[in-house]
């Protein structure tokens, strides 16, 4: 049988080590919840919106420092007071200044904050403050709090009247490149908005003094459907997430960088950035003008952009426009400088300014000289054409401008060589000033005697024998134009070398032209007659000889000191031998015809003298040398000039009851005279008439020489004169001695015989004369 085998008993019992190992964790347990033991504060929200508590989680840079323990009401209910208990590692940051605000997933337009918030709730993010002293209460922020101003990067303030579409952390951008952000933004007392900017770091280069902002949040529209829309839009990027652009202007690039705080007016669009010196302009309408998109352009460039527009509160309603130019322009703004608004314009020639019925109408300027002025008043007039191409500028006065417009053509043979660039009236506006440009090399055709006309649309001279239409182009037919000659260089002579006068006339046709210039005149004689009253003839009336055309009328004038006018004719070379000193002229204008008992007397020229009056030449038998200078005189009729060199009579009758003023005077049954005027003289109860007769008649009229007047006589013997009967009454006469006279009586009868059968005359004596009478 085994026998038990005895061990001694230990002194200590190994469960007396429980209590000891117990006492150890509960003091391991007891220091761990000392040492992890966080710090409790309070946060004031206005809402707990999305908080938990025990859930909803402090979050610093991603990492828990907190929980919401617990969620109450405030004591004056006008809030939420959040307790929690943040780690004590904490403690350090928990100070006066730090922010606490609750994240809470956000979506709008462009973006979506707080996505991680959907699985796992809202958190309340923090932000250590810099203040020294420890605080246990804050005030929650609604948003986040902007960055410290000297966070890494550029501070910068900007002011605008309003906040259009932007928001915090909106960006901003500099040629599509996001460069910074908007911070915070706050309303001001003066109502103007303050945005808060960061520009990162690396992008601070980019902002100078003369950098401009603007609003680039969304789409720009401006315009109208009449004149078309503008839309603007800076970035795919910027419409969805709102922004705002910056850019630095060409010539404000040399101006310095900043340093944070500096402030800048945030633009509303890129339109109201733009950098530029204002000034405005008064139009009497502003139709076809748009603010904003019609341009000021100089030879096709762009040197400024129409702002605004403004109705004045003057008599016409004018308009004011205020422009925007390109500062290189700034050197236009003198006094001198000269505007005009260019639109389409329709005309017989085409459609001018073509391009502004797609791009609307602009406004283009000719530069001038004066003090600088800022405020200037549009043209009425056409805008001159500027001058492109070298040439010779000369200047062409006229009572009108006929159909000419600014850019008419000027024509040398019917080829171009110039254009018009100006029409404006003279200093004294009695007239128009046509300035032209005559380009090189054709300007050498050009001398002191060059002579300018008219050839706008058609020009007819016509009548009945000659009719004539001058067409000098298709092109000027429709949009006028102005040509010239220099007769010397048409004959071959070349210009002697140096300056020409600049100012010439322009007639109003090659006509008018003609009548004027010698130069442009047939060769031939010229020669001068006067008169009182000129009838129907006008200049390129013709004159006659035996009613063919030897020449014709190339002027009229009045004297100065006569008052008769003088006209001015051209008699064609091979018929200047007409021409001598006793050559007379008399008008030959119409038709004339006068009734009488001695017939009908119609006297015509040819068809072209009776439609457009004219001259008729008569020569006498007799001839003499013509001398230069020599005036003629027109006579009224053929009468009148046949009659130049006869006898004038002055004739006193008891009656005018038998003559007019076509009785003939008659000797020995021949026509030597007649009466040409017949006329009442009351101071001694007679008729005057004037007669003239022919020179060679002259010696019949002495002062013995009896006139006597001849008419029908009946009585019982028969009729004696019966000739009178359907003729007419006339003067006959019986030729006498003495002394030539040219005053005579004329009586009834012719006193001892009727003068016309030679004879003895002897005279009876008887107491009663019974049936006998004269004849």
């Amino acid at each position: 049988m085994q026998q038990p085998e005895l061990k001694n008993k230990s002194f200590i019992s190994p469960i007396w080590f429980l209590p000891f190992i117990a006492l150890c964790i509960g003091g391991w347990l007891l220091y761990t919840s000392y040492r992890d033991a966080g710090i409790d504060i309070i946060i004031h929200f206005a809402t707990a919106e999305g908080v938990t508590a025990g859930k909803t989680k402090v979050i610093y840079k991603g990492i828990a420092v907190g929980t919401v323990k617990k969620v109450e009401i405030d004591g004056d209910l006008k809030g939420i007071d959040l307790h929690i208990e943040m780690n004590k590692k904490t403690r350090p940051g928990l100070v006066k200044d730090t922010k606490f605000w609750i994240v809470r997933p956000e979506i709008s337009a462009g973006r979506i904050t707080g996505l991680e918030t959907l699985v796992s709730g809202s958190y309340i993010a923090v932000k250590k403050g810099n203040a020294t002293t420890e605080s246990r209460f804050f005030e929650g922020l609604e948003t986040p709090p902007p960055l410290d101003s000297d966070a890494p990067g550029l501070h910068i303030t900007l002011k605008t009247p309003s906040l259009y579409s932007l928001q915090r952390g909106s960006r901003v951008y500099s040629k599509n490149l996001n460069i910074g952000l908007v911070e915070d933004y706050s309303l001001d007392r003066d109502e103007m908005i303050t945005l808060k900017i960061l520009i990162k770091p690396e992008f601070r280069h980019l902002i100078h003094e003369g950098t401009r902002f603007w609003n680039a949040s969304g789409l720009s529209v401006s315009g109208d459907l009449q004149t078309g829309l503008t839309v603007n839009m800076e970035s795919l990027a910027s419409l969805i997430y709102g922004g705002i652009s910056c850019a630095t202007p060409k010539e404000l690039q040399n101006t310095p960088t900043i340093q944070s705080g500096r402030k800048y007016h945030l633009y509303k669009d890129f339109e109201d950035a733009q950098y530029g010196v204002s000034m405005t302009l008064q139009l009497a309408t502003g139709a076809g003008i748009v603010a904003g998109k019609t341009k000021v352009l100089y030879r096709g460039l762009k040197a400024g952009v129409v702002k605004s527009l403004d109705i004045n509160n003057d008599t016409f309603h004018t308009v004011t426009a205020t422009i925007l130019l390109d500062p290189r322009a700034e050197v236009i703004l003198r006094k001198n400088t000269r505007f005009w608004v260019i639109r389409p314009q329709v005309s017989i020639e085409g459609i001018k300014n073509l391009e502004t019925l797609i791009s609307g109408a602009y406004i283009t300027f000719q530069i001038g000289g004066g003090p600088h002025c800022d405020q200037f008043i549009v043209e009425a007039n056409p805008m001159p054409i500027p001058t492109l191409r070298p040439g010779t500028m000369l200047t062409l006065k006229a009572k009108d401008s006929g159909s000419l417009t600014i850019g008419t053509p000027v024509f040398y043979r019917k080829l171009i060589v110039g254009e018009i660039t100006d029409i404006a009236l003279t200093e004294n506006g009695k007239g128009v000033r046509t300035t032209i440009l005559i380009y090189k090399p054709f300007d050498q055709l050009v001398a002191d005697n060059s002579i300018f006309w008219n050839v706008s649309g058609v020009q007819i001279n016509g009548n009945l024998s000659n009719f004539k239409i001058n067409l000098s182009s298709m092109r000027a037919m429709l949009a006028g134009g102005v040509t010239f000659v220099t007769p010397k260089a048409e004959q071959g002579e070349k210009q002697p070398p140096g300056k020409i006068i600049k100012k010439f006339h322009l007639y109003e046709s090659y006509h008018d032209a003609v009548a004027h210039e010698s130069a442009l005149q047939p060769d031939g004689l010229s020669l001068q007659i006067q008169t009182e009253k000129p009838a129907a003839i006008k200049i390129g009336s013709p004159v006659l000889y035996n009613n063919i055309k030897i020449g014709e009328v190339m002027d009229l004038s009045l004297a100065r000191k006569s008052h008769r006018i003088t006209i001015d004719l051209l008699i064609f070379q091979k018929f200047r031998y007409l021409i001598n000193g006793f050559s007379r002229f008399y008008a030959l204008s119409g038709i004339k015809a006068e009734a009488s008992l001695q017939g009908i007397l119609l006297e015509a020229g040819s068809l072209e003298s009776i439609f457009s009056g004219g001259i008729s030449l008569y020569n006498p038998r007799q001839t003499s040398r013509f001398h230069k200078g020599t005036i003629f005189h027109l006579y009224k009729n053929l009468n009148a000039a046949k009659d130049a060199d006869g006898l004038r009579l002055t004739l006193y009758l008891h009656s005018a009851k038998s003559i007019n003023g076509h009785t003939k005077i008659r000797y020995q049954g021949i026509e030597i005279g007649r009466i040409i005027d017949v006329d009442f003289n009351p101071e001694f109860d007679q008729v005057i008439a004037r007669a003239v007769v022919r020179r060679e008649a002259k010696k019949l009229f002495r002062e013995d020489t009896i006139l006597y007047l001849v008419g029908p006589q009946m009585n019982l013997a028969g009729i004696r004169n019966l000739e009178t009967v359907l003729g007419g009454s006339y003067i006959s006469l019986l030729p006498g001695k003495g002394k030539p006279a040219d005053t005579f009586s004329v009586s009834n009868q012719a006193q001892g015989g009727n003068g016309t059968i030679a004879g003895l005359q002897i005279i009876l004596e008887s107491p009663t004369r019974g049936s006998l009478g004269p004849g």
